[in-house]
């Protein structure tokens, strides 16, 4: 898929430390990043608000999916899950704004995964409008419908705030995972951290279950105010 290129990595030169700590206790500046300002949430008081950055033609976010809306709804209440999409090429917009649109519609959870499909088993690559529309008309939602919620107000703010919000929090790689705002974890960070404590992971799935479970580490330590 050379055309989706660029997806994957953290930078390297962001980790910091040549430590490495098991997910269980993570160390930061290795095993997961923290940002030298943290970023505002909206989760509410209480609350421990966990942010995917993602994209949809991102083939590790694809990957992630599946591990990823399992361990979600295993957390407890106090943990607000949400995604931010993004778009590191203008060209690739459209995929940002297909997310609002099905947002708009109350339709994200439902066709996130047929999107994800189409794009990486069926090299339907919907990057533009109207592709999106007959794709989603297979599934019952209208076209005039779905183009309108694309054209709106809502989906459009949206995506200029995704587009901030990725920025601000320097993500330069999906899939990302943010937590309460100032706590970066990613299977990137994790493959280097195993790579310098000498166990490096065979396949995609070790990172997976080591990035999800330093994710776990660090929400244990907000409710411990460890962190």
């Amino acid at each position: 898929m050379k055309k989706f290129l660029g997806c994957v990595l953290i930078s390297l030169g962001f980790l910091a430390g040549t430590a490495s700590a098991s997910p269980a206790a993570p160390l930061a500046g290795s095993d997961y990043l923290v940002l030298p300002q943290a970023q505002p949430t909206s989760a509410g008081p209480g609350k421990i608000e966990v942010t995917e950055f993602f994209w949809y033609a991102c083939p590790h976010c694809y990957a992630l999916e599946p591990a990823l809306q399992a361990w979600a709804m295993k957390q407890s209440k106090d943990v607000v899950f949400k995604r931010v999409a993004v778009a590191f090429q203008d060209r690739f917009e459209p995929h940002t704004r297909m997310f609002y649109a099905l947002t708009a519609l109350g339709k994200e959870a439902e066709m996130t995964p047929k999107v994800f499909k189409a794009i990486h088993v069926d090299h339907n690559y919907l990057l533009t409008a109207q592709a999106q529309a007959d794709f989603l008309a297979q599934f019952g939602i209208d076209r005039k419908a779905y183009l309108d919620a694309y054209n709106g107000f809502a989906a459009q703010s949206n995506t200029r705030n995704a587009d901030k919000t990725w920025r601000d929090y320097k993500i330069d790689g999906t899939p990302t995972i943010a937590i309460q705002g100032k706590y970066l974890v990613a299977p990137a960070t994790s493959a280097e951290s195993m790579q310098k404590a000498g166990t490096p992971a065979t396949n995609e799935q070790q990172l997976f279950d080591a990035t999800l479970k330093t994710a776990d580490s660090i929400i244990n330590g907000i409710r411990a105010r460890r962190l």
